[in-house]
């Protein structure tokens, strides 16, 4: 058993890659929000200075441990909390509150609500990282928090972020929290995480406790939007991963029926190396 895990690994690790970065929310988020953005940046125009640098450019205990906050203590010196997820929960300086008070101050004067201005940083996160600008991206999701700590793109777009960056346990806690605040009804959000245990499945083949979790949110994910396709295309990597060719074909059908445009092409390789279709659709 441990060298079949071990042979699947081998064989899917560029598939895994491809669905992964295609499911997660930052790579649906494109430059359609660039083109209103100019216009409303005139709204944020009079930020304090802090701001200037926005304009410029693992498993149930991973979850429970989401809250932990570092309590009476100040970032080394030379680190920027600005450019750290949730300015890296450090305790701030008297400079640093008088820069978001400032800043506050300032969004409520050129915004309806912090609300509103939570979910105008929050677009321009998800837009900046899809640029691949990934500290501007974070600069701007803190600043949504600040605004709106119970606004869930912070922590979906934050934790994106740490997946990319290899920094699973973190993407774990903050999308976690996303989930939360979300009512555990955001079946998008569910995929993102369950797309991070499978990458940490792929990376650890002798444990199946990823693979159980990434499987109860995807089958949460489904329950709650049935005809969400990305889903069946993370379901088919579970499948493929458990050596479940039948099950994977299964699943796979059932997302191109539903949206054959959404179809993942890396992961239809994999499966006609494992098993032709039994319907004789896709072939080699």
């Amino acid at each position: 058993m441990k060298n079949h895990f071990l042979f699947l690994f081998c064989v899917c690790a560029n598939t895994l890659s491809y669905s992964q970065q295609m499911v997660l929310k930052s790579q649906n988020v494109g430059n359609k929000i660039l083109s209103s953005k100019s216009t409303i940046l005139t709204k944020t125009s009079s930020l304090p200075t802090t701001n200037t640098i926005i304009e410029e450019g693992n498993n149930a205990k991973l979850e429970e441990e989401s809250e932990v906050v570092i309590v009476n203590k100040t970032a080394p010196s030379g680190v920027d909390i600005n450019f750290l997820p949730l300015f890296g929960r450090y305790t701030k300086t008297e400079a640093q509150q008088l820069d978001d008070y400032m800043f506050l101050s300032d969004c409520d004067k050129s915004f309806k609500s912090r609300s509103e201005a939570s979910d105008f940083f929050s677009k321009m996160g998800w837009d900046y990282l899809s640029e691949g600008d990934k500290n501007t991206a974070i600069n701007r999701f803190n600043l949504s928090w600040l605004l709106n700590p119970e606004n869930i793109d912070p922590y979906w777009g934050l934790g994106v972020i740490e997946y990319q960056s290899s920094n699973f346990s973190n993407a774990i806690k903050l999308m976690t929290k996303g989930i939360d605040i979300s009512k555990n009804t955001n079946y998008v959000l569910k995929v993102d995480l369950a797309t991070v245990y499978i990458k940490m499945a792929f990376d650890n083949p002798n444990s199946m406790i990823e693979t159980n979790i990434a499987r109860g949110l995807v089958n949460d994910a489904l329950e709650i939007q049935p005809k969400y396709t990305p889903a069946y295309m993370q379901l088919t990597l579970l499948n493929i991963f458990e050596n479940k060719p039948d099950e994977a074909w299964e699943s796979f059908h059932k997302g191109y029926e539903l949206n054959s445009q959404e179809i993942n092409l890396e992961i239809l390789n994999e499966l006609l190396q494992r098993k032709d279709d039994p319907k004789g659709i896709f072939k080699k």
